[in-house]
């Protein structure tokens, strides 16, 4: 995942040129957990809603509606374990995002290629930065995932975008009560993103 990151970022510094579009920008955005937990009889899960918000490297092609970016976020995510006969405890719930999305524009010819709807996917990687050594169940420092949804592209400055996020693999390190758990920290996601020129 991180090799994936490093190729990413060293193609779109080396291929700039002036006839595309290299743009910074600020990305902010909610999420509704929706989180599985398995194999655990007496936990559950409390999923609430949470944040995001960082910096955005884009990359527009020049030719076609090919503009994949990368994204520097912090994000609150709002999973919570309810133990049997117990407070629920967090496991983790502040985290660094990486998010890599592969986007296609399909620019609105009768709006002059200021509007249009996209798609996007990618993979991303989440750092988690809490300790979660108090609690019975502990998880992965990196966790990884895949992202895919819609969005629309306005006046090329603006970009409004809604997806899921797949998690990939199981999210536990340690479960000594249950040592077969498997933990998806999935969600959907919402977000606003602002495009700037350098």
């Amino acid at each position: 995942m991180i090799r994936l990151v490093m190729i990413f970022v060293l193609f779109v510094t080396m291929s700039f040129t002036a006839s595309a579009q290299l743009r910074y920008g600020f990305r902010f955005g909610g999420d509704i957990a929706t989180a599985s937990l398995k194999n655990a009889e007496t936990w559950s899960l409390r999923n609430r809603s949470g944040f995001s918000g960082g910096l955005v490297l884009e990359y527009q092609f020049p030719t076609c509606g090919f503009a994949p970016d990368i994204a520097l976020l912090y994000a609150r995510h709002n999973t919570r374990l309810q133990v049997s006969g117990s407070n629920p405890v967090s496991f983790g719930r502040n985290f660094i995002d990486i998010p890599l999305h592969l986007k296609y524009k399909f620019w609105l010819r009768s709006f002059s290629r200021t509007m249009g709807p996209m798609l996007y996917t990618g993979p991303t990687l989440s750092i988690r930065l809490d300790h979660n050594n108090t609690t019975p169940l502990r998880t992965h420092r990196l966790q990884g995932g895949w992202e895919a949804g819609i969005g629309f592209d306005v006046i090329n400055f603006i970009q409004l975008t809604a997806g899921y996020r797949f998690a990939l693999g199981n999210s536990i390190a340690s479960s000594p009560l249950y040592p077969d758990a498997t933990l998806h920290p999935s969600g959907w996601n919402i977000s606003a993103t602002l495009l700037f020129d350098f």
